[in-house]
């Protein structure tokens, strides 16, 4: 990779670094935001957080694409989540950022990028065994409404990744306004998924492999890797046996994290987000 022409003094590499480790994840959501020129969204819910291009468009003939993230912190095993559910990396925000779509939103999940005093208000089932639990499906498809009101947008498209897609999906099914979902390394059949995986299922969650009949109508992309050994392809079948116009994408070489921010650009133009 070729080196910048300009190099900056040693103390103050050090002096940035020593920054950027005390940065905590979600201030570090908030400063790549803020670069990009994005701006928070009132959502009118305490438990979510939004950011969303700052222009508006008089009358859009394009949906707004929204970006939902994934689960969030990785739980260290299975019985042990972590203390605050924000994304460690900002995996869905970085594939946001290179979507050249005019009308662009990037939506976390309940708990996340909260600061403490939010967080401790914040009903830990959101981001545990009912993470896909109506209630939480309800508030982030209200949360899509206020983000179609800022953009005075009347369809949307949803883009998920992990259990992003998972959520993504569970909130097109119940909306007749979506032209466009598209999953990546989504957990699509969560009771085959936790079987697979040995772990506890998720009794208190709704499955979208049981709404998958609701989006038939729907234009669908599906993106799987090959070795993803998180979510094994094959736990998605119950889902995509009754999405029969879905088009489905598997990257033979990718596993669950690699490389999908870095091909993205790529990527999405093969989705139904480009047609």
């Amino acid at each position: 990779m070729r080196l910048p022409d300009w190099v900056i003094p040693g103390p103050a590499v050090f002096f940035c670094a020593a920054c950027a480790l005390v940065q905590s994840p979600a201030e570090r959501a908030r400063v790549m935001a803020e670069a990009a020129g994005l701006v928070a969204i009132d959502l009118a819910d305490e438990r979510l957080r939004a950011f969303a291009r700052p222009a508006r468009v008089e009358h859009p003939v394009s949906p707004v694409t929204i970006y939902v993230e994934s689960d969030g912190a990785p739980w260290r095993v299975p019985n042990e989540p972590p203390r605050d559910p924000t994304p460690r990396d900002p995996l869905v925000l970085r594939m946001m950022l290179t979507d050249p779509s005019p009308l662009l939103a990037y939506l976390g999940r309940p708990c996340q990028y909260l600061d403490e005093q939010a967080l401790g208000r914040c009903d830990p089932v959101l981001w545990r065994r009912g993470r896909f639990m109506d209630e939480t499906v309800a508030a982030m498809s209200l949360a899509v409404d206020r983000i179609k009101r800022f953009y005075a947008a009347t369809e949307v498209n949803l883009v998920g990744y992990s259990g992003g897609g998972a959520m993504a999906a569970l909130i097109a099914a119940r909306r007749s306004d979506v032209r466009c979902l598209v999953t990546i390394a989504a957990p699509l059949d969560t009771k085959a998924w936790t079987a697979a995986l040995g772990v506890s299922a998720l009794t208190a969650s709704l499955n979208p492999a049981d709404s998958a009949a609701a989006l038939a109508k729907v234009r669908q992309t599906h993106f799987m890797g090959g070795s993803d050994r998180l979510v094994p392809p094959a736990t998605t079948k119950r889902f995509l046996d009754q999405a029969a116009r879905a088009t489905v994408i598997h990257k033979e070489d990718f596993d669950h994290q690699c490389c999908w921010d870095e091909q993205w650009p790529s990527l999405r133009i093969d989705s139904c987000l480009s047609r």
